[in-house]
């Protein structure tokens, strides 16, 4: 409790000064009989909404994030930015749906080889796009010819650059980049 005659403790620790009707703060920071302005109370206020906004900012980023993860060009436009949503969904399935029709090798989640694993994160980078290669692999991978091959370059290309659209999602909603 404070000592100081003229004082007299309300609110727990927080004391008010009867000659002036101000609070003192409790805190460290400043001194115990230092009063609290309204300049002190609306930085306080100030803190705390932009301490919601980051995390209401955080919260945008991660759910646009995984938007743009599972539909390419998705967490655009849940940002409003729609030439971008439809150039990375354009530029996105066009690689996937080339690498199929060139009968690409889809790798498999499970493999045993560190590069079949790889090749799995690529894919997987094209959201629900990798799920739509059973559709267009009806007669399986042929990479024993160089098309084959080539699909399924242009199917992990298409995950890597699915993966950057994530990052740019990210890079807007956090504020970071406009």
């Amino acid at each position: 409790m404070n000592e100081v005659p003229g004082n007299e403790a309300t609110f727990g620790d927080a004391p008010v000064n009867q000659t002036t009707g101000s609070q003192t703060a409790g805190s460290d920071a400043l001194s115990e009989h230092a009063p609290v302005t309204d300049a002190a109370r609306a930085r306080a206020v100030a803190s705390s909404h932009s301490l919601q906004a980051i995390a209401g900012r955080a919260a945008l980023a991660l759910f646009a994030a995984i938007a743009a993860w599972v539909v390419p060009g998705l967490g655009h436009l849940l940002l409003g930015r729609w030439g971008r949503a439809l150039l990375f969904f354009v530029a996105v399935g066009g690689l996937v749906v080339t690498g199929y029709l060139l009968r690409g090798n889809v790798f498999p989640p499970h493999s045993g080889d560190p590069f079949g694993t790889l090749g799995f994160l690529a894919d997987a980078g094209t959201g629900v796009l990798y799920y739509f290669s059973r559709f267009f692999e009806a007669a399986g991978p042929d990479v024993s010819r160089a098309a084959g091959d080539y699909g399924t370059r242009f199917i992990a290309a298409a995950g890597v650059v699915n993966a950057l659209a994530v990052l740019d999602v990210i890079e807007i909603a956090t504020g970071r980049r406009s």
